[in-house]
């Protein structure tokens, strides 16, 4: 008789946490920030629109609905990686909804972007040689994607911008941001290493870009000091930032 009792208070709590998991991930539909987001989108502003989904995510737990339309909101923006983290996100918390499939498919979609956006420029109907490589790189790079959503959540709020001054003649620029030196002609600017730095965030940061291209242009610019574009040098290193 204990045993039935005991087994049936665990039924129940789970249950009850069961509920309780079900709810958190519908609740992010009824947010204010939700709603403006999609009045946002409705009218052509797709950035605002993201910024309140992302804020959506960021105080809520188990925000299913906001991680989708943000990843939607990215693959629109032509911004596959973190499109492809929040679809991801949804598939794990809704992973036998209705809409399940279709985000699988967004998935692919923002795969197949990401390699469009490799240099050489594949064509969508191409074999791209090498490409299950390039796709196991990718599936790496979103065990970074916690890091990388916060990253992109406050560049987006303009919480981590970096503000480049204008060329000055003599001296260095009053107020200049941590690791910005000042424009070389014909060359482009220098970038000093700091501590949490990636390709990614400096050319968020710098260019207002993290595409691939843009990531494998400063690559390029730089290969005598990089191993490649995973691996920067170290802190205090002095790299060339092309035009």
């Amino acid at each position: 008789m204990v045993r039935v009792t005991l087994v049936l208070m665990v039924l129940l709590l789970a249950g009850c946490e069961d509920g309780e998991r079900a709810d958190s991930r519908t609740l992010d539909v009824e947010d204010d920030e939700f709603r403006q987001a999609q009045n946002f989108y409705k009218q052509g502003e797709v950035r605002k629109a993201l910024e309140r989904y992302l804020s959506v995510i960021d105080k809520r737990k188990g925000a299913a609905e906001s991680n989708l339309e943000a990843g939607r909101m990215y693959l629109e923006l032509q911004d596959p990686l973190p499109a492809i983290y929040h679809f991801n996100q949804y598939i794990r918390m809704k992973p036998t909804s209705e809409q399940s499939n279709l985000v699988r498919q967004l998935i692919k979609t923002a795969e197949k972007q990401f390699m469009q956006q490799l240099p050489g420029r594949p064509s969508p109907d191409s074999e791209i040689p090498g490409g299950s490589d390039l796709l196991a790189r990718l599936r790496t790079m979103q065990a970074e994607n916690d890091r990388l959503k916060r990253e992109l959540a406050d560049t987006n709020r303009g919480q981590k911008g970096l503000t480049i001054p204008p060329k000055t003649t003599g001296g260095a620029a009053p107020g200049r941001s941590p690791g910005t030196e000042e424009v070389k002609p014909g060359r482009g600017r220098q970038y000093t290493i700091v501590k949490g730095d990636t390709l990614t965030s400096i050319a968020r940061n710098i260019y207002g870009d993290s595409s691939a291209t843009r990531i494998s242009a400063i690559f390029d610019a730089n290969r005598d000091k990089m191993s490649s574009v995973d691996t920067l040098p170290k802190i205090g290193t002095v790299i060339l930032l092309p035009e």
